[in-house]
């Protein structure tokens, strides 16, 4: 693989529009403008995005528990569409991993789905159980 000129940092807010068409790319919607813009200021948030030659080529998400100051939960990693397989999204696990630790934490959780699981084994992580995520709505 060729050498990439890749840094990962942490997110700024003028990095959510390009956050947001990352997203687009995946066909995903999962964080709108105000989750990111609020992940930003978050205490406990690790958000850090991946500059690839000073473009926003992808981002990770997730928190330190703040009941359990000893974990942190990796929410969301995702790569632009034309950026995936270059290691991209491997950095940002790595990044998040390390500031997760560098800040306490002696765990970090991954909240995946199926497919996407093979790449965090791949990145170290192990599978502890298979769960079903359920969802109460308001006024229902």
């Amino acid at each position: 693989m060729a050498s990439l000129n890749l840094a990962v940092r942490k997110a700024r807010p003028e990095d959510v529009r390009s956050c947001l068409g990352v997203e687009e790319s995946q066909g995903d919607d999962t964080f709108s403008e105000h989750d990111f813009l609020g992940s930003i200021t978050e205490p406990n948030a690790i958000f850090l995005v991946a500059e690839l030659d000073k473009s926003v080529v992808g981002f990770v998400l997730g928190f330190i528990v703040p009941t359990r100051k000893k974990e942190a939960i990796l929410h969301s990693t995702m790569v632009h569409r034309q950026h995936c397989g270059k290691g991209v999204g491997s950095s940002l696990v790595r990044g998040f991993a390390e500031r997760a630790f560098e800040r306490g934490a002696e765990l970090v959780y991954a909240e995946v789905e199926e497919g996407p699981d093979k790449f965090y084994e791949k990145c170290g992580f192990e599978k502890t159980s298979v769960w079903n995520s359920m969802v109460l709505r308001k006024g229902k």
